[in-house]
């Protein structure tokens, strides 16, 4: 793993800090296989770039087909070596680096991920959060007081509001409504304002504001969304609507 400390120091920039703000290892489970995805998307693309560069023999003889039948001055010669090295070689180690990196990348993923599901394993079977009972904001503006969990963010009770009006959207739907939301002048679900932005560095995130930590800002991807956050939101709102108060 030579570029283990490469990728350790592009965790601590990008990642460790969304991934340090999850509660359970539930939640970090699905973030790091959210990031494993990705990653397997990324080897099998580069994967399909040129791998194996042609040897110095190769080379040489396209650089003397180019020339023939004359024979080509010494610099003439080594500028096109030049050339032929830039236009078949450096591409090639480019690849065969960035492909070393995410394999680097792929280990260390797995050994977090190996971690978090240990810890979820000598978890408890019964959990003894608080329960408090917080306003949910209908989109018509009328309040009802119904039963939501303390260790719920911000978030998670946002995605209930959309689920108690729109039960029937898919993960992407949701998606595609959150990115709406950051575009809307007056928030039909946000509210509050906790969506803060597109990431800029990712066309599958949103950044949001967590109000936890040393940074409030916090990455939702799309597919931590799809797999977890929506899921877990409807089922939290179902409850809701079974059990009102």
């Amino acid at each position: 793993m030579k570029n283990l400390n490469i990728a350790q120091d592009i965790w601590k920039k990008q990642y460790a800090t969304d991934f340090a703000l999850l509660d359970t290892p539930q939640e970090q489970i699905e973030f790091l296989k959210d990031l494993l995805l990705k990653n397997k998307e990324n080897v099998i693309k580069t994967e399909k770039l040129p791998q194996i560069a042609p040897s110095d023999v190769q080379l040489t003889n396209q650089i003397n087909d180019e020339f023939a039948p004359r024979k080509p001055t010494e610099k003439e010669w080594m500028k096109r070596w030049d050339e032929v090295n830039k236009e078949l070689v450096l591409p090639v180690i480019r690849n065969q680096n960035h492909l070393s990196f995410l394999e680097d990348e792929q280990e260390l993923l797995i050994s977090k991920l190996k971690i978090a599901r240990k810890r979820l394993e000598v978890l408890p079977t019964y959990e003894t959060h608080e329960v408090q009972k917080i306003p949910s904001i209908s989109t018509e503006g009328g309040n009802s007081s119904k039963i939501v969990e303390a260790k719920h963010d911000d978030l998670t009770i946002l995605l209930m509001n959309i689920a108690e009006n729109e039960p029937d959207l898919s993960g992407g739907e949701v998606w595609l409504l959150l990115k709406k939301e950051l575009n809307r002048k007056t928030r039909k679900y946000d509210k509050d304002e906790i969506l803060l932005q597109k990431s800029s560095d990712d066309f599958d995130a949103i950044i949001w504001n967590s109000g936890r930590g040393d940074s409030n800002e916090t990455r939702l991807t799309k597919g931590y969304l799809e797999r977890n956050k929506w899921p877990a939101a409807k089922k939290l709102a179902k409850e809701n609507q079974a059990n009102p108060s």
